[in-house]
């Protein structure tokens, strides 16, 4: 019962790393693009 609850106070937090992890890529990918003159698409 102790590490169900563990597990579900834990998820939202490796959800939302996972999350800014994505995101920080997509930023450092548009602003390489921007640099390249390339497009993302």
């Amino acid at each position: 019962m102790t590490l169900m609850s563990f597990y579900i106070l834990l998820w939202p937090t490796v959800s939302t790393a996972i999350l800014a992890l994505l995101l920080i890529s997509l930023f450092r990918d548009i602003r390489a693009a921007k640099a390249n003159g390339t497009e993302m698409i």
